[in-house]
Parts: structure tokens; sequence; C-alpha cells
């Protein structure tokens, strides 16, 4: 397996065209570069997401600002759960921009899942539910 990031005016560009293109190309582009010192087999199947055309994320990912360093926001200030008032935790919040170390990543937004399960596992372990 082999995974590839493809961004910016390239990545628009590619969107529309068939998989067949962009396994070509990108067999194409690992030949250039790596082809005159390794032998590389051309791929036999390729996943892509459609992820700057998803209406709810456009291609969006989080990133940290000079401006969130300098007002003292950190992802942890987003990742409070809100509670109510025996303090269990009603609405969680997921996600890479709520990682402290990963954001603007999948393993980061996976991680951060996993830490509201157990956050919520907890708090279900430990009330009258």
């Amino acid at each position: 397996m082999l995974v590839g990031l493809i961004f910016g005016a390239v990545a628009c560009s590619m969107k529309g065209l068939p998989e067949e293109q962009v396994l070509e190309d990108c067999y194409q582009c690992l030949k250039k570069y790596l082809g005159t010192r390794y032998t590389i087999p051309k791929p036999t199947k390729i996943i892509r997401s459609t992820w700057y055309s998803n209406p709810y994320t456009r291609g969006s990912y989080s990133y940290r600002t000079v401006l969130a360093d300098k007002n003292q926001v950190w992802a942890k200030d987003l990742a409070e759960p809100i509670v109510d008032q025996g303090g269990f935790p009603i609405l969680m919040f997921a996600g890479e921009a709520t990682h402290d170390h990963f954001y603007s990543t999948v393993h980061g937004a996976v991680e951060s899942g996993w830490r509201e399960a157990e956050r919520l596992i907890g708090a279900i372990r430990t009330s009258n539910l």
C-alpha cells in the first residue's frame, strides 16, 4: 500500500479525471522520480477521496495560527465537552482540530474520536445511568 497526497491546483484539476487517468498519472510521477533507482510496479487500483468536493468540508482542515498562540487558544479548548449540572457530558467534540499534537491529520481525527469514546465510557461508568 502506498499513500499519496495531492494538493493545491493539481488536486482541483484531478478531481474530475477518471480513476484510470489518476492511477496512470501517479504511476508516471513515481517512475519519473524513483524509476531510475527502483523498479516501480504499476498499481492495480487506487482509492481516492472526494474531500475537496464534499459540501460539508470543501477540502478544509485545521491549522494553528499565530493569533491562536497569542490568544492562548488551544486544541484542548475546542475539545472541552458541554456538561450538564452534574458534570455529565451532553455534547462532546472530536476531530483533528481538537487534537493537541496531530491537528490537520487523519490520525489526529481518529485519536480524538477514541479520546471522546473513552471520555463517554468513563462518564457512564461513574454515573448512575
